[in-house]
């Protein structure tokens, strides 16, 4: 491919094929924004570090996720942000998709991440 053509289809392929959508590892949410989203909906079950031991955790069945456990941390971005949207079937996660905002989906989900490698342990 000559240089010309180069410079004319890399804006085409950029910007011409529609909306351009940042990749997963470039979403940046606000943890400090995230942090009340959670203690508001989340904290009752997943607890204060998200340990999966809020004051109705343990008690369901099956008992609300330890966010902190490796298989948590080692989801993706999208698994998460599926879990929180549309919930679990046959538990009580319930899907949050009617009640916040893309934004604040992307806020709680890295203060979900600040918990799971540790960062929130002894502030709640």
């Amino acid at each position: 491919m000559s240089r010309g053509m180069f410079v004319i289809l890399c804006p085409v392929l950029l910007f011409g094929l529609g909306r351009v959508t940042l990749p997963a590892a470039e979403r940046v949410g606000d943890a400090a924004k995230g942090k009340p989203i959670y203690e508001k909906n989340c904290l009752l079950c997943h607890g204060p570090q998200g340990r999966g031991d809020g004051p109705m955790g343990k008690s369901l069945s099956p008992p609300a996720t330890d966010l902190a456990r490796p298989e948590s941390r080692h989801k993706s971005d999208a698994e998460l942000l599926t879990a929180i949207r549309e919930g679990h079937p046959d538990t009580a996660m319930t899907a949050w998709k009617e009640s916040l905002s893309e934004r604040e989906f992307e806020d709680v989900l890295a203060y979900v991440r600040h918990l799971s490698r540790g960062l929130g342990r002894g502030k709640s």
